[in-house]
């Protein structure tokens, strides 16, 4: 057993010097056989299947980013495997600050949030003024906001349908919502509504 142990470490050493090198089909290798130890330990610091497979990603290109000053006197599942968990570490206190900041955001502006069903912003400006709204938004916070708000993502469902990570996804709806909500305000002015729109659903 120890053998084949000492043999299977060496074969490890010897791929993660050909990426060091440069070599893409050894750190392919290198990857499929590192890739499930990467998402277990991911998956064990941060409690998400979706975020160690995410972790996963940043872990295999730090690998081959940083293979050239792997110290060969240590495992190479040993050096993969503290990555890994610093990395997890890592993605868990962003995400932990993402909710902090995004609690603070909200309780800075609970005295304009109703969470009431979207019907009451719609009982106030016709259907097609918040469709046309919803229209003139910039691209990513239009389509951030339509899956956030109408289709319902979660945040994690959200950075998925978007391609990017769930902070920046939350961001963006956020951002299409005030940008929403400031057109709508300006509208009701521009008809001679004399009461601001009543936050709906988009506040969430």
């Amino acid at each position: 057993m120890d053998d084949e142990l000492e043999r299977r470490r060496t074969e490890e050493r010897a791929l993660l010097s050909q990426v060091a090198a440069g070599d893409r089909a050894a750190f392919r290798l290198l990857d499929q056989r590192f890739r499930p130890l990467v998402v277990q330990v991911a998956r064990r610091v941060s409690g998400d299947s979706w975020l160690a497979e995410d972790v996963a990603q940043d872990v295999m290109f730090e690998v081959w980013r940083l293979a050239p000053r792997y110290d060969p006197a240590h495992p190479v599942v040993t050096w993969i495997r503290t990555i890994a968990t610093r990395r997890a570490i890592d993605r868990v206190r962003k995400a932990q600050a993402d909710r902090e900041r995004d609690r603070r955001i909200g309780s800075r502006h609970s005295d304009l949030v109703d969470h009431g069903a979207v019907e009451r912003a719609e009982s106030v400006l016709d259907r097609r003024s918040l469709h046309r709204a919803i229209d003139a938004l910039p691209e990513q916070q239009r389509r951030a906001v339509v899956l956030r708000y109408l289709a319902e993502l979660s945040g994690p469902e959200l950075g998925r349908a978007l391609g990017v990570p769930t902070g920046t996804a939350k961001t963006r709806a956020r951002d299409g919502v005030m940008t929403l909500r400031r057109a709508l305000c300006g509208q009701r002015t521009h008809e001679g509504g004399g009461a601001p729109v009543p936050p709906g659903k988009f506040d969430g």
